[in-house]
């Protein structure tokens, strides 16, 4: 495989038909990646991009030898997508492990079946402060930086070295990370999970706030995670899963405006129930205080303020509950609708 090279994803236009795009969609370059809209090569369907790379290593595409390589924005699963083709042979070694720290990173899950997964979860939590300290955190892009598509390039070049002398260690080699210990007790704050198989909702009990890692840990059967903890405070969030194109076969995303208002009919504080559109990437619905950046929304719900609400936490449950199984009644989760589809459906559903 000839040598490769990072570009800007708005390069794109200057070298068509020779870029390969990992974790992203551009009419002009070579799609490898689990965003709508983009073609899946045959044979390489999976539901991270990483492990679509890693097919399209293993059918040995011809279109890996396209010179450039780019991405929008760097992420856990962008990142290994790229480092794969950079470095194929490594990859393929590492086949189930960069599948389980893309799942990770992208998605939020643990497979605790996987005999690696603590290695994979500290590969992940590793990359995530060694990016927080070395240039900024997700959707964190400093002012200079016109773009996430700009400002995300020195990241792949330094981690595509930096990751290469990583992934080989035992665990016991690894550094641990401050993050990487926070997962590890989170998972013990846990008191109840369930997964309400009808809706494919998740909902966990705990003794505080969790992070992600831990909170959404086996939500792999779910399309949303309900989060309630002390004091009447809950969040509840549409996945990442159903913003992309997996293999998972699972309910449209709803609007949750009316759900909203139901809550706000009879929430007895000053807050108020709101929810994002139902196209941003994980919409949630929270009691606000001041409006959330994007930035702090990524963030784990362990470092946000999660207000308390008049409503009891089985008021809140069955509200939500009843809300998803009234309008899921007519649907049936499947392949992965597009935007117009999605927004389509809405419009029926709510005129």
């Amino acid at each position: 495989m000839k040598n490769k090279t990072i570009i800007p994803f708005y390069d794109i236009k200057k070298y068509p038909n020779e870029v390969l795009v990992v974790d992203a969609h551009h009419p002009q370059g070579f799609d490898l990646s689990h965003w709508r809209g983009a073609a899946v090569p045959e044979q390489c369907e999976a539901d991270t991009s990483t492990e679509i790379v890693l097919k399209a290593i293993q059918n040995q595409l011809p279109e890996l030898g396209k010179t450039y390589v780019t991405n929008n924005h760097y992420d856990i699963d962008g990142f290994l997508g790229v480092w794969a083709i950079f470095n194929p042979e490594k990859a393929l070694r590492h086949y189930d492990l960069l599948v389980e720290m893309a799942q990770i990173g992208d998605f939020r899950e643990i497979n605790f079946q996987y005999s690696e997964w603590r290695k994979a979860l500290k590969l992940v939590c590793w990359l995530n402060e060694a990016e927080a300290e070395i240039f900024y955190p997700p959707f964190g892009a400093p002012e200079i930086a016109e773009k996430e598509m700009e400002a995300c390039v020195p990241k792949y070049a330094h981690f595509l070295d930096a990751f290469n002398a990583l992934i080989d260690l035992s665990i016991k080699e690894i550094p641990s990370t401050e993050e990487f210990l926070l997962v590890l007790n989170h998972l013990d704050k846990i008191n109840q999970q369930e997964t309400v198989q009808d809706i494919r909702i998740n909902i966990v009990q705990a003794e505080q706030p969790l992070h992600y890692y831990a909170l959404y840990s086996k939500s792999q059967q779910a399309d949303i995670v309900m989060s309630i903890y002390p004091g009447n405070r809950y969040e509840l969030e549409f996945k990442y899963t159903t913003w992309i194109n997996t293999t998972r076969k699972h309910f449209p995303r709803i609007s949750m405006k009316k759900l909203c208002n139901q809550l706000n009919a009879i929430e007895e504080t000053e807050k108020k129930w709101e929810a994002e559109h139902f196209t941003d990437t994980a919409p949630i619905l929270r009691l606000t205080g001041e409006k959330l950046s994007k930035k702090e929304r990524y963030q784990s719900p362990c470092f946000r303020l999660i207000h308390s609400s008049s409503i009891s936490p089985e008021d809140f449950q069955n509200i939500c509950l009843n809300y998803f199984r009234e309008h899921y009644k007519p649907l049936s989760s499947g392949e992965t609708l597009d935007w117009t589809e999605i927004r389509n459906l809405n419009a029926k559903i709510f005129t």
